[in-house]
């Protein structure tokens, strides 16, 4: 199936899940105990949430379902009356102490985006859903090892879910079965072996990586993979209803079965492609079991896993991050499925935060300007319509050993190629101090003990900066559009 008719079914399909929801219900409703109600009815109002105009269709449901279960439908009407009430908000959203940072060597006066005005659609699809719902708002953000942690993205992630509503967790991959460090907010197991590798290591002219940058491939007929959305931080458990697994098959077909033991489903195939397949559950999980098995294997040929994708079904911010270590722009350029399969997320704004690793020795400004513009291009060719943003890295050390002289230069040319091309960019670098700053954040606690990467409340301070930065200016677009 195609992307186009993908997407199409994808907005569609909240609508029949609902109806079958409510008809599930009423079925049920004999053998269904409180627990099992009480999540029927706050799933129902979310995605009834999720679709614009579902109250009017919904009301003719609820005329015929009332005659036979009253006290179901009197239920769902509560549950709408309180969604609905939590969807009046202002478009403006507050920059609230929580999302500050209190170091002083910050310009926070000139925390923003330059060419913010590039990135208007996207906006305007922030404010759409503010005001009214209905809107999936795909963000991925591109990177070396400081976004490959997650601790950057996972603040601007959370805040963003919170002001505009939460679409599900995003992409996913097994990093530690690669032999990688990665996020700690989903824990992953199995019982088969993986031989991983990612684009920054194969040095090849073309590398056959996909959408996370990584890849993962068993020899073996059949395996399995375990997934639970639970932060080895907080405790903190999330759900999700949707999940796409990003695979090429060598010489074999895939068969793929996904399981929640905990809630007795099987997820429902529902999309695929070249590239991927999509599975959905009736009622959310917070854990699913993925098992695949090679139909007509042969000795030499392998299972590759490229991503797995955890969505639910409701309006709001998806914030996909990748990152590998070691990455520089040119990694994903030679990285030959990635722009390919990021199509599949269907990006509203793409955001590219590079530098640091190409500031690691000398390099010519015209080559990585060049690899910038490549990378643009492709994702351009399968993204046609997201909007594109850069980052320049804050200062750190050469090597971990002394100031770089490089930093600069490389910023420099990230803020030249945006602006000769009109893309937004935030400037990191500037912001934090610029050339030699790196004492300063070492001073403050804030560079890891390598000088190279940032300690945890670092990459948090950049993370809380970043997402002000985006608030300032989508709260711009929105007194302006009010003003209209």
């Amino acid at each position: 199936m195609n992307s186009s008719s993908s997407a199409k079914t994808g907005e569609e399909y909240p609508l029949n899940r609902l109806l079958l929801l409510h008809i599930a219900l009423i079925h049920r409703w004999p053998n269904i105990d409180q627990k099992q109600f009480n999540g029927y009815i706050h799933y129902i109002g979310q995605i009834s949430m999720s679709i614009p105009g579902t109250m009017q269709r919904i009301s003719r449901l609820l005329q015929a379902a009332v005659r036979q279960r009253p006290a179901i439908c009197l239920g769902i009407l509560m549950v709408y009356a309180s969604q609905c009430q939590s969807q009046f908000r202002p478009p403006r959203v507050d920059i609230t102490d929580q999302d500050t940072v209190g170091y002083t060597f910050f310009d926070h006066e000139a925390n923003g985006i330059e060419n913010s005005a590039s990135l208007e659609s996207f906006f305007q699809k922030l404010y759409r859903q503010r005001i009214g719902g209905g809107q999936k708002i795909s963000i991925v953000h591109l990177g070396d090892s400081h976004i490959l942690g997650n601790y950057l993205t996972h603040e601007v992630r959370r805040r963003l879910q919170d002001a505009f509503g939460d679409a599900g967790r995003g992409l996913i991959f097994p990093y530690k079965l690669a032999g990688s460090n990665g996020p700690r907010d989903y824990l992953i197991d199995t019982d088969a072996r993986w031989y991983g590798s990612n684009c920054q290591r194969d040095l090849d002219e073309a590398t056959p990586y996909g959408i996370s940058g990584f890849m993962l491939e068993s020899f073996r007929q059949s395996g399995a993979l375990g997934i639970r959305l639970r932060d080895t931080s907080t405790s903190e458990t999330r759900q999700f209803t949707k999940v796409t697994i990003f695979h090429r098959q060598d010489n074999a077909p895939v068969k793929f079965t996904v399981r929640d033991e905990i809630t007795n489903q099987e997820a429902v195939l529902f999309l695929q492609d070249e590239f991927f397949q999509a599975f959905y559950f009736d009622r959310p999980v917070s854990q699913a079991n993925i098992s695949y098995l090679r139909t007509q294997a042969s000795a030499k040929s392998s299972f590759s896993l490229d991503g797995i994708l955890l969505e639910n079904e409701l309006s709001g911010v998806i914030y996909h991050s990748i990152g590998v270590n070691g990455g520089k722009f040119s990694d994903f350029v030679r990285a030959r499925f990635f722009a390919r399969q990021l199509a599949a997320l269907n990006p509203d704004l793409i955001i590219l935060s590079f530098g640091t690793n190409e500031a690691q020795g000398k390099q010519s400004p015209r080559y990585i300007y060049q690899q910038i513009e490549e990378l643009v291009s492709q994702l351009h060719q399968y993204a046609p319509n997201a909007q594109i943003m850069f980052t320049t890295p804050a200062d750190s050390y050469l090597k971990g050993r002394g100031f770089n002289p490089y930093m600069s230069q490389i910023s420099e040319v990230i803020r030249q190629y945006a602006r000769e091309h009109q893309y937004a960019v935030w400037d990191l670098f500037q912001l934090g101090g610029g050339e030699h700053s790196a004492q300063t954040w070492k001073s403050a606690g804030l560079l890891a003990s390598d000088s190279v990467h940032y300690s945890k409340i670092g990459y948090m301070v950049q993370g809380k900066l970043f997402y002000q930065s985006l608030i300032r200016a989508y709260n711009e677009f929105a007194g302006n559009h009010i003003a209209e």
